[in-house]
């Protein structure tokens, strides 16, 4: 079974039979947390959150799995791992990637793609109701301003566009606060 397939399945409920063939990549996960000072108890902690996000995140519909779901259950138990560590103070520990670079890079960028849209929609919900419906309407919906200025009870089609300007300012003004 493909890696689209079983992600295909777990958005359509029928997760305990992707479960079951998750649980091959356990070994992998649990070696790691062996070598990194944990134990067989929290390798199926981390293994079991693990798949828990994998399941949260498969039920996104724009979900995309760039790289392979081997290495993103085993990416995501890593950095599970890699903050229950932090959080027990245990700074001593080195993690040291055992990934490919490829895989890596991937990882790396599906991360920071993650993040960025994370920080996108935050900046976005802090906005009000009218700029989210103009942003929206321009950006999503792809509709041109003299149809936002009917749909949204402006005057003009340049009053809306003035709107749309003054929103993205205070997006970009908070944006540049939640970053600073």
């Amino acid at each position: 079974m493909n890696d689209q397939i079983l992600i295909e399945k777990l958005r359509s409920n029928q997760s305990d039979k992707v479960l079951i063939k998750l649980y091959r990549y356990y070994p992998k996960v649990e070696k790691l947390i062996l070598s990194k000072g944990g134990t067989k108890q929290d390798a199926q902690d981390v293994f079991q959150e693990g798949l828990l996000v994998l399941c949260k995140k498969a039920e996104a519909q724009d979900f995309q799995l760039s790289s392979s779901i081997n290495t993103y259950v085993y990416s995501i138990c890593r950095f599970l791992w890699k903050n229950q560590l932090k959080k027990k103070s245990r700074s001593a520990v080195e993690f040291s990637s055992e990934l490919s670079l490829a895989e890596e890079t991937d990882l790396e960028r599906i991360l920071e793609k993650e993040e960025k849209l994370k920080l996108a929609a935050s900046v976005v919900s802090d906005l009000g109701a009218k700029c989210q419906e103009i942003l929206k309407l321009f950006y999503y919906r792809s509709l041109k301003m003299k149809e936002i200025a009917e749909k949204l009870g402006f005057r003009s089609e340049k009053i809306a566009r003035n709107q749309k300007y003054k929103c993205l300012e205070r997006a970009k003004l908070k944006l540049k606060e939640k970053l600073a």
